[in-house]
């Protein structure tokens, strides 16, 4: 249930209860008046980003992590309370207080975790520093590895001779006599059967 249903059904209980106080003769006309009237300003007094998702208060429901939902942020949260917390931060937006100043006071009440990313200072920077030390940890083994690689010959080259790096030597003129001399009966063989 989103941010407004909450609105909407808490704004409806009220003005049930308003009407009922109103029936009952025995209840004041004062706490029917002021059922009515806190209906009307819940319905009137909400921030008119809410509907449209613009403003700081907005952005920064939604980038916050629920307390009571662990692992979902605040819009996601089915508790009650998260939609609590949220027309809260759309209030203060409203009453004109800084966004730093409403972050910091929801930060010392609830604590880091509401951060869908931690802060990059205590040891929260540790997040940051031990990807970025383990990504150049691997820079320069990859880069010693290589360098180690091309002043050695591969163990392929070690076990088969590269034929274009032997010395060239004439060829024995008794080894291609004899080679000539099988090549004819062969050829004579073939053509006479």
């Amino acid at each position: 249930m989103g941010c407004g249903s909450h609105a909407r059904l808490g704004v409806r209980r009220m003005q049930l209860a308003a009407l009922r106080a109103a029936a009952d003769p025995h209840t004041g006309t004062r706490v029917a008046l002021f059922a009515v009237a806190v209906s009307i300003v819940m319905a009137l007094g909400a921030p008119a980003n809410a509907q449209d998702g613009s403003g700081w208060g907005y952005e920064l429901a939604n980038e916050l992590m629920s307390p009571w939902c662990p692992g979902f942020s605040l819009p996601d949260c089915s508790s009650g309370y998260a939609s609590d917390l949220r027309l809260w931060i759309l209030e203060q937006e409203r009453l004109g207080r800084p966004e730093a100043e409403v972050k910091a006071e929801i930060l010392a009440k609830y604590g880091e975790q509401m951060l869908q990313a931690p802060s990059a200072r205590g040891r929260g920077i540790l997040a940051y520093a031990i990807p970025a030390v383990l990504i150049l940890a691997g820079g320069v083994v990859l880069v010693v590895f290589l360098r180690g690689q091309r002043g050695t010959p591969s163990s392929v080259e070690n076990r088969q001779p590269n034929a274009a790096a032997l010395p060239a030597s004439p060829p024995d003129p008794q080894l291609l006599a004899r080679v000539d001399a099988e090549i004819s009966a062969y050829e004579s063989g073939n053509a006479s059967g």
